[in-house]
């Protein structure tokens, strides 16, 4: 089965000005995952990007950019799953070429390991999945998570207070999809317009996992998260 990978890069960053081609101990932040994903078992990576200067980087480290991603798709509203279908789309209308698998991945996490897009394709290509998604542990666990409603806070779920305060050992293992890897049959892009996966219209939806550590699930988001990653790459002594 045919794989594409494709990295989503637009430019307009507001956290973090230029965010994508950012130099992070001697590379830009896009270099890392175009770098994964060329020594990964993907056939194509694809980086999909409405900015000049993405698109000359993301060329310089290998990756191909046979389009201009479109400024519709390209908003800072603009939904992941818009250019995963504009891409299916182009390149079966202008290279009539439709891959079996796309492997998206994106560029602000660039401690992803090539063993993790490996494996995930590799559960995917086993057919008892739909979708596989590298996930990782909360940072912050649910339980807990607020709403603000006029000067007060109050517990966004309904759980009774001695499961909401239980110790942090004792709480269920609670996990999150993270930038490392969306990895899903070409068919489901092609037939729905957002993620098919929910517990309501989707029940039958097959979802396989691969687990992150915490550090290789980081992901660029802000000022405070590029100068973590700086920190620990600088520390590890390492690119990457």
């Amino acid at each position: 089965m045919k794989a594409l990978g494709l990295i989503p890069a637009r430019g307009g960053s507001k956290g973090i000005k230029n965010k994508n081609i950012k130099n992070i101990n001697g590379k830009p932040l896009i270099a890392y995952t175009i770098e994964q994903a060329l020594n990964s078992n993907i056939d194509r990576v694809i980086v999909a990007s409405d900015d000049e200067n993405i698109i000359k980087v993301a060329k310089k480290y290998g990756a191909e950019c046979p389009f201009i991603r479109p400024k519709k798709i390209s908003k800072s509203k603009s939904h992941a799953f818009e250019i995963y279908k504009y891409t299916i789309d182009w390149l079966k209308k202008n290279e009539n070429y439709t891959p079996d698998i796309l492997c998206v991945m994106l560029c602000t996490t660039p401690f992803r390991k090539i063993k993790t897009i490996n494996s995930s394709l590799k559960k995917l290509k086993t057919k008892k999945f739909d979708w596989v998604f590298s996930i990782n542990e909360m940072e912050h666990h649910p339980y807990r998570a607020m709403v603000k409603k006029n000067e007060v806070v109050k517990s966004f779920f309904d759980i009774p207070n001695n499961k909401i305060w239980l110790n942090r050992q004792e709480l269920p293992e609670m996990y999150r999809f993270n930038g490392g890897v969306f990895a899903t049959f070409v068919e489901n892009i092609v037939n729905h317009k957002e993620y098919n996966i929910d517990n309501l219209k989707f029940k039958k939806t097959r979802v396989g996992y691969e687990i992150m550590t915490k550090k290789e699930a980081i992901d660029i988001d802000d000022p405070i998260d590029l100068e973590f990653v700086k920190f620990l790459m600088k520390k590890n002594g390492s690119k990457s």
